[in-house]
């Protein structure tokens, strides 16, 4: 987890940079970072209103939950700074060593900020890129 959680702070220094740099303008671009592949499960977008507090996030995860053979329980927690939250999911796998299809099915998970989302973006975790948000 130190390791997920460090990654996060850096995609959020990477975006406020972003957001410097872009010096007030609309287009906000942020730079991948340096690594090949890092660690984590990847949102593809979040679900809330601008004014909450309360977010979920939709990923590619396992068929079931952690009872079920090749299952796993997901929770989320979040990573946040002026300009943007970054979420972290979490998994929690029925068992190590199954052998399992690789097929993914669609998951999500709901997570509670610690202030309200205001016009912060919601950042992935793997790349530090934004991702979608529908508002409830």
């Amino acid at each position: 987890m130190g390791e997920m959680r460090q990654q996060a702070g850096e995609a959020l220094a990477r975006y406020d940079q972003a957001v410097i740099s872009a010096g007030g303008s609309a287009t906000v671009s942020v730079t991948p970072p340096p690594w090949d592949s890092p660690p984590g499960i990847s949102i593809e977008s979040a679900t809330g209103t601008r004014a909450g507090t309360r977010l979920a996030v939709t990923f590619t995860g396992t068929p079931g939950p952690a009872t079920e053979r090749c299952g796993a329980d997901y929770h989320a927690e979040a990573v946040e700074s002026a300009n943007a939250v970054v979420v972290i999911v979490i998994a929690q796998p029925h068992a190590t060593n199954e052998v399992c299809t690789l097929a993914g099915y669609a998951r999500t998970a709901t997570l509670n900020l610690a202030q309200p989302l205001g016009q912060r973006v919601v950042l992935e975790a793997r790349q530090g890129q934004p991702v979608p948000l529908t508002a409830e």
